[in-house]
């Protein structure tokens, strides 16, 4: 339960952005300390006297993952090229430990067919040079520099809960990109009039880190959104792009006016730059919550001296409930009938000049909100006005 509300409170506030500590990390190219390991070195030279040749492509491939992740453990910080043909059928992994990001793989260059799932591991470099046939999953791995370097490589991307330095794409680079949670820093593809690094699907959870202010998070300014956000376009894939488009709106507001940074926070924290329906909801039920306090603590309502209150109506003398049912009609008013569209007249009038005007300013907020309500869902689902 704690861990779901949690999850909600990220979702509406914005995602947890990562340590300075692993930013810091990801900026450093780092050192190779480690030895070099080969897949193709490996099958040549490593055959003991009791395997067949028959057998040992399989057997050089499982012993060749297992020396990884020994050195790993070992604090060896490999460079690993997986640069021999690997037999069609099984699927791989690379499992770390997940304590220490000085426990790492210096790089790691993919330039054949392959399945491969990575868990709980460092990498500096992740490179992918290779004919269609990769298939990426990362989970719980932090990855510095991620390179997807073959035209039409159609390669498939999962990240689940793992932390993305720089993407850089190419052409045709990606069939499948999928991430769920972690975060995402920086992206390297192609202009608007370069080809699209994206084929296929392209969906981010809420929960993914976008930074929103440039330099801080490796992010040097807006183009690399405006460059994305446009591929994601020329797929129809609107929801994506929209997404992309708030963190290219925070970024750039750096170079906008002071009345226009104003603005552009203002516009962030009420609907995300309308991409959000959920916040213009939530910030409209803190204005109602802040009425009626402020009604009911002060006893704020009156009663019409010209209106006679008959049938529900006489809820609101009640000596139990008359205080909250008062508090609750006169807070409820500029939310449901701000410009009085339902009538002029009310049951119930403010007490106070500064309560009368507290209601007038939260019936024009009201307005304002559900004018970004209305816009965020017509953005979310395409709708046509």
């Amino acid at each position: 339960m704690l861990r779901s509300w949690q999850s909600r409170a990220i979702t509406l506030f914005g995602p947890r952005p990562p340590s300075t500590e692993l930013v810091a990390w990801m900026r450093d190219p780092g050192v190779q300390k480690g030895t070099t390991l080969s897949l193709e070195d490996w099958r040549r030279n490593r055959r003991p006297q009791n395997i067949s040749p028959n057998d040992w492509p399989r057997k050089a491939e499982e012993e060749f993952f297992q020396a990884i992740e020994h050195a790993i453990h070992g604090a060896g910080e490999p460079a690993v090229v997986v640069d021999s043909h690997i037999v069609p059928g099984p699927e791989y992994e690379i499992r770390g430990s997940g304590a220490l990001r000085e426990m790492l793989i210096q790089s790691l260059g993919i330039q054949v067919p392959i399945k491969l799932t990575l868990s709980s591991v460092s990498i500096k470099q992740l490179y992918v040079i290779a004919s269609p046939g990769v298939t990426l999953q990362a989970t719980n791995c932090n990855i510095a520099h991620l390179g997807i370097n073959a035209q039409n490589a159609n390669v498939q991307l999962r990240l689940d809960q793992s932390n993305l330095g720089t993407l850089q794409l190419v052409s045709g680079a990606l069939s499948h990109f999928e991430m769920r949670g972690g975060s995402l820093l920086n992206v390297n593809c192609p202009p608007p009039t370069g080809g699209n690094p994206f084929t296929g699907t392209v969906s981010f959870t809420k929960d993914v880190f976008f930074p929103r202010r440039r330099d801080i998070y490796i992010l040097p300014g807006p183009q690399p959104y405006r460059n994305m956000r446009y591929h994601l376009r020329s797929l129809e894939n609107a929801q994506m792009a929209n997404l992309i488009h708030s963190a290219e709106l925070a970024v750039e507001r750096k170079d906008d006016s002071p009345m226009n940074r104003l603005l552009s926070h203002l516009y962030e924290w009420m609907s995300d730059f309308g991409s959000s329906p959920l916040r213009p909801l939530v910030w409209q039920g803190v204005l109602f919550v802040l009425s009626f306090s402020l009604i009911l603590f002060s006893d704020g309502a009156v009663t019409d001296p010209t209106s006679k209150l008959v049938g529900w109506q006489q809820v609101l003398i009640d000596p139990r409930w008359g205080a909250c049912a008062r508090a609750a009609y006169l807070a409820l008013q500029p939310l449901v009938n701000p410009i009085g569209i339902f009538g002029p007249r009310s049951l119930l009038i403010p007490r106070f000049p500064w309560l009368a005007v507290w209601l007038s300013v939260a019936g024009i907020l009201g307005i304002v909100l559900l004018a970004l309500l209305i816009f965020a869902i017509r953005r979310r689902f395409k709708i046509q006005m």
